[in-house]
């Protein structure tokens, strides 16, 4: 209880694998997911009751864009660890949008800002699925725990 898996630090260029193969596999991967997700359907690690899909706009791009990730509840905010901490894309789009975006939790989109903590991004990974928490720490640059509140 509370085990998280040993931390695998790899990095894709690591394993020489380019940023547009692992976008080619990625996205429909996540697109499979976010569809599992809004039907309800449990897709490992993910289920509706972990996992939410973020929607932010594009900082350059001005496209709505969409993420499926995994979350703790805490005291009525979702906090959701950051793989590549602040440099993560939705983290980037949502603070270029002064933190504002949507989220799909529990069947229904709602409005939402978002606020990245100095906390230790551990102690929400203890608390999260074992599965998905493996998962995050195998594909991080820097882990960073990110408050989400609703509007």
């Amino acid at each position: 209880m509370g085990c998280v898996a040993p931390a695998v630090k790899w990095r894709d260029e690591d394993l020489g694998i380019s940023r547009r193969v692992l976008l080619a596999v990625r996205s429909p991967a996540n697109a499979v997911t976010m569809w599992a997700i809004r039907l309800g359907i449990p897709r490992p690690p993910y289920t509706r009751r972990n996992a939410v899909i973020l929607e932010t706009i594009g900082r350059r791009s001005g496209k709505r864009r969409r993420v499926p990730v995994g979350f703790v509840e805490t005291g009525g905010k979702l906090v959701v660890v950051a793989e590549n901490g602040q440099r993560s894309d939705w983290v980037l789009n949502a603070l270029k949008n002064d933190g504002r975006l949507r989220v799909y939790f529990q069947g229904q989109w709602r409005h939402a800002r978002l606020r990245v903590l100095d906390d230790d991004a551990e102690d929400y990974l203890l608390r999260m699925n074992r599965l998905h928490a493996a998962l995050v720490h195998a594909h991080s640059t820097e882990l960073r725990p990110v408050e989400i509140t609703w509007e």
